[in-house]
């Protein structure tokens, strides 16, 4: 499995980057397009540029929950937060997620969505708000592997013990965090994580 992840520069801005943009497909270039904000419109271009560079040239389509897949047969999973937009490509279903670590007033949201055990590893963690995320990125990843999205109970399912842990990886990526979920346990499957200058994308 190969993840690579790029971290935009606060001083970017779409309008110096409109040869990238007309790299992309139509559709994620009215999907830049349509966004308000200057920081969505990069982190939805570096997403594209990172989705291009593991697929090529090959056409998207969409499979249920309408998760995309390449019709190559290449699998990937695509995600941003803040700064950060990240993919995550494999031969079988994969899922990504990845999100800024929070402050202590986002804990409370694991007491209702959070499995007991969850729950447990949170507070016992030396770093809460780390352990925090990790879990919130592990859940992402396995709704987003399977395509099902966040209508999802998430309290239902603990990403803390088997069999779900054995198909997680989760890793710090300094203020953030990062997880993945493979539609098969991980074992000993070398995973490589990889950070990316916009400008390789290009």
């Amino acid at each position: 499995m190969k993840i690579e992840y790029v971290v935009l520069d606060e001083n970017l801005k779409i309008e110096d980057l409109k040869e990238a943009v007309a790299l992309l497909p139509p559709e994620r270039q009215a999907k830049i397009a349509r966004y308000r904000f200057e920081k969505d419109k990069l982190l939805s271009l570096a997403a594209g540029l990172l989705i291009r560079r593991a697929i090529g040239e090959s056409p998207i389509t969409f499979g249920e929950h309408d998760k995309p897949y390449a019709e190559s047969g290449v699998y990937f999973s695509v995600s941003h937060s803040d700064r950060v937009a990240a993919i995550a490509v494999d031969d079988i279903e994969v899922g990504l997620d990845v999100e800024e670590i929070p402050d202590e007033s986002r804990l409370k949201i694991a007491d209702r969505f959070y499995h007991p055990r969850e729950r447990e590893y949170v507070r016992e963690a030396a770093d809460r708000c780390r352990a925090f995320c990790e879990i919130w990125t592990r859940k992402e990843a396995v709704l987003k592997m399977t395509g099902e999205g966040i209508s999802t109970d998430l309290a239902a399912f603990d990403t803390t013990a088997l069999p779900l842990s054995a198909q997680l990886y989760s890793s710090g990526l300094g203020d953030y965090c990062l997880s993945v979920c493979s539609a098969e346990p991980l074992g000993e499957k070398r995973i490589d994580i990889s950070e990316l200058e916009l400008k390789e994308l290009l």
